[in-house]
């Protein structure tokens, strides 16, 4: 009778034994069953301008009052940055320039422009490039297009598609699709520096536009290399996406090749990997 007794606590010893166990190794699933990308959405689509229980009197003078914040916070960024920089500083002299065809084409030229029209310049300058990025359980496929109508002004169009696997088998994705007016203030023959200003669309859940600015620097020290750095602010909702990029390229003609570190905050999730990706100027 005895020996059933304790053969009825040995049994029941293990199975609490195995139930804690499955606890434990349950939590941490359970922990990571929401996803980075999945938290960044939901931080991105909030928006404390209005409450559901609002009359159409208070929803349209919450509606009001959002348009004014926006128009005041676009004002207080390109005041703040006028007065700063001044006007020297954002545009400087606008000497004209050319194109040329590629980088380190002249032996006087590192970079895209120089300074007189030769046979073999070019007066637009067009570039598409493609890059994968990869941070752990987050990876993402980015392209990227820019026209340059005229030396100093150009248009841009950018997209990001970031789709991210975790612990517990859950999936997700996230795109964003920026579009700016650049303007290109330094325009040397070894150095060219941009800013600029547009708009930028989140999709999926988040569904939303809101104001992007972005600044950036190229140099080409020696051939056949260049280094650019470049971020990007956009506002969405009450959040917004910070974009830092550094990149190392290798030119080879009309096409570069490139590696580098990407710094990505979301709503204030941070996502940060390498690249690999390739350029063709046309």
């Amino acid at each position: 009778m005895e020996g059933t007794i304790v053969d009825n606590e040995t049994i029941y010893k293990q199975d609490l034994m195995k139930k804690l166990l499955f606890t434990c190794l349950l939590i941490p699933i359970i922990g990571f069953s929401q996803t980075k990308l999945s938290t960044a959405k939901q931080k991105l689509s909030s928006n404390s301008s209005s409450s559901s229980t609002s009359s159409s009197s208070s929803s349209s003078s919450s509606s009001s009052s959002s348009d004014r914040t926006f128009g005041n916070l676009f004002a207080d960024i390109f005041v703040e940055v006028f007065l700063i920089a001044g006007y020297e500083g954002l545009f400087g002299h606008l000497e004209y320039r050319h194109f040329a065809p590629y980088p380190y084409y002249y032996d006087n030229v590192n970079g895209e422009y120089d300074f007189g029209a030769v046979d073999g310049d070019k007066r637009s300058l067009l570039k598409a490039r493609v890059n994968y990025f990869s941070a752990n359980s987050i990876q993402g496929v980015q392209a990227n297009v820019t026209y340059r109508f005229l030396p100093v002004l150009g248009l841009e169009l950018s997209h990001n598609n970031f789709f991210e696997n975790n612990l517990a088998g859950n999936s997700d994705n996230l795109n964003t699709t920026s579009f700016l007016l650049n303007y290109y203030r330094i325009r040397e023959r070894s150095v060219t520096g941009w800013w600029g200003i547009g708009a930028t669309y989140v999709g999926n859940e988040v569904n939303t536009a809101g104001f992007v600015y972005a600044i950036g620097l190229e140099v080409y020290p020696c051939k056949p290399i260049s280094l650019q750095a470049s971020f990007q602010q956009s506002f969405i909702n009450e959040s917004n996406i910070n974009e830092l990029r550094f990149q190392l390229k290798y030119h080879r003609k009309k096409v570069a090749y490139y590696t580098g570190y990407h710094d990505y905050s979301i709503a204030g999730i941070g996502i940060s990997g390498f690249v690999l990706g390739v350029e063709v100027g046309l």
